[in-house]
């Protein structure tokens, strides 16, 4: 019983892994909640969709003067989210979540 749950998991999150991959057009907020609220890896007494939306409300509800300046919004929440899930379990979907960000950040505002 646990070797298929593994193998519909592995498929699960190659298939996340692929779709994110291939955006190449902008990433929108609903699509960065979708990924970031689904993260793989997170433990269950992580609250996701609290993270989630702290980039989303500081960061993807923004508007930016630039690339740089966004990318600098999603690592100023990474930075302030950090301390206080570094010791629930809860830093992968910090992380997970700033990439994400950076990824919205990268494909919404130009070089």
């Amino acid at each position: 019983m646990k070797r298929p749950l593994a193998l519909i998991l592995a498929t699960l999150a190659l298939t996340i892994g692929l779709a994110a991959c291939s955006i190449s057009r902008p990433l929108t907020d609903s699509e960065f909640r979708g990924f970031c609220y689904t993260s793989i890896g997170r433990r269950a007494s992580c609250d996701t969709i609290s993270i989630c939306n702290d980039f989303d409300t500081n960061v993807l509800s923004v508007k930016h003067a630039s690339r740089e300046a966004c990318v600098k919004a999603c690592q100023d929440v990474y930075n302030r989210l950090y301390v206080p899930n570094e010791f629930d379990g809860c830093v992968p979907t910090v992380m997970m979540a700033n990439n994400w960000c950076a990824k919205y950040c990268n494909t919404n505002y130009p070089k």
